[in-house]
């Protein structure tokens, strides 16, 4: 496994010039079509919030790293976002991650949702929940840097 913090890199002709890390922590992330499977997810996103042992709905789990040119996920499986390939960057609850599969119902905190292009043709969507807590997250800090990036 490579160490999430030595990908925040880009490349300039022969020289390497390190990118600016700005915010890292732990992640459970879903790709929409993941979360889109009822024989799942479906039960938990109707009454997930009333327990309050379950972790948020998830298919992976790993380290996450924002950099100024990034974001770069570890863990279970590897994926790089370039911020030059992110279209979209919503925070909050949708058909795919209601509020009521989450404990609280999301009155403490909401998911990140990312949608990016992986060609000109196709794009890829992931749902992440950051330094989950049990309680809380970190999600707003990480959503409030990552729309400042982009602007």
């Amino acid at each position: 496994m490579f160490n999430v913090k030595n990908k925040a890199y880009i490349h300039r002709k022969e020289n390497y010039m390190v990118a600016q890390k700005m915010l890292e922590g732990n992640v459970l992330w879903s790709y929409d079509y993941e979360l889109n499977d009822e024989k799942r997810f479906g039960w938990i996103k109707k009454i997930a919030g009333i327990f309050s042992f379950l972790k948020p709905m998830h298919n992976h789990e790993g380290s996450i790293l924002l950099a100024s040119n990034g974001i770069f996920i570890t863990g279970d499986e590897h994926l790089e976002l370039p911020l030059s390939h992110i279209e979209e960057v919503y925070m909050g609850f949708d058909e795919l991650f209601p509020a009521s599969s989450v404990k609280n119902f999301g009155v403490l905190w909401q998911p990140i949702r990312i949608k990016s292009f992986i060609t000109n043709s196709e794009s890829q969507t992931i749902y992440l929940v950051i330094n989950y807590t049990g309680l809380f997250t970190d999600n707003k800090t990480w959503f409030n840097t990552l729309i400042s990036l982009l602007r």
